[in-house]
């Protein structure tokens, strides 16, 4: 399967410049390179083009969700981006940016096919809010909850109008960091998670093995994989926009990644929240990188 590299450098969602520059500061450190070791089809098909606004208009459309125009515009067209990809039968990998990028990803992947998808989401954080659960207005921390079919029409109806993805479809993990309305909508929807705390208590290879045994049982037979590098711990990622402690070691991270493409049914996958602007002496550039090679194993080794 060819792999097809898009990068969405938009800061948007979060509020904190930076991240956009994240797809073009891999590239130059061997993103490609990385991708054809272990993959003899890969084709980088460049930038989502992403509006330009002053920050001073970041509430301009609307009261309390920054920057939402921009946003919904960028996330339509990757959202076309990835929904071409998946019909042409190849493996789009997205990669940013903040995670409000999530919005056209699984947008996209809705889409390219009726066929119900589950959403594997590594994160330190639920980003299930609602506009008014968000306590910071940053659509980064909406794209889950919109894509369950919650919150603001401009986001649910995002390109396919209506849910995007099941909520007992979806299995966050690496979870640390979730704010009071997330916590009830985990609870009603029956969303799946396993926290930092279940990782501690029980060992990675426990998680996983319950993680595949669901997917197992779900009958699902596609996963779009989200994979946000602050769900690695904060000594590893210094350059990411909101870093938390505790989180998941190199090891840890590696085999979940491995295990969850081993299943063959990853069809789509996004990388986000990589800030070299704010990184430290190359950390989290080299964390990036270091993950991008066990994402690049994985895909190679799958028949």
């Amino acid at each position: 399967m060819k792999i097809e590299l898009i990068g969405f450098p938009m800061f948007y969602g979060c509020d904190r410049p930076g991240v956009e520059h994240g797809p073009d500061k891999l590239r130059e450190n061997g993103l490609v390179e990385i991708l054809k070791k272990h993959n003899e089809e890969v084709e980088d098909f460049g930038n989502i083009d992403v509006m330009s606004v002053d920050t001073d208009r970041k509430y301009a459309s609307h009261k309390s969700m920054k920057y939402l125009d921009e946003v919904v515009d960028g996330n339509l067209k990757l959202a076309q981006a990835v929904e071409k990809s998946l019909k042409a039968g190849n493996l789009p990998f997205v990669v940013g940016g903040d995670h409000s990028l999530g919005l056209g990803s699984m947008a996209g992947v809705k889409a390219a096919s009726e066929e119900e998808y589950a959403v594997i989401w590594i994160d330190a954080h639920a980003d299930l809010n609602v506009t008014e659960s968000s306590p910071s207005g940053n659509i980064h921390g909406m794209p889950l909850g919109a894509s369950t079919g919650l919150g603001d029409e401009a986001l649910t109806s995002l390109y396919v109008k209506g849910q995007k993805v099941k909520p007992e479809n979806i299995y966050i993990i690496g979870l640390r960091s979730v704010d009071e309305g997330e916590e009830v909508i985990i609870r009603e929807h029956g969303i799946n998670i396993w926290r930092m705390t279940d990782i501690r208590e029980r060992g990675m290879d426990t998680v996983i093995h319950e993680l595949l045994e669901m997917l197992g049982d779900s009958g699902i037979g596609k996963i779009h994989l989200s994979y946000d590098i602050d769900s690695l711990d904060i000594r590893l990622v210094p350059g990411t926009g909101t870093p938390v402690e505790d989180g998941l070691e190199f090891e840890e991270s590696k085999a979940l990644v491995k295990a969850i493409i081993s299943t063959g049914k990853v069809g789509s996958i996004d990388f986000v929240e990589f800030n070299p602007v704010i990184d430290k002496d190359d950390i989290t550039l080299n964390s990036s990188l270091t993950m991008l090679e066990a994402f690049s194993e994985a895909l190679g080794n799958v028949k």
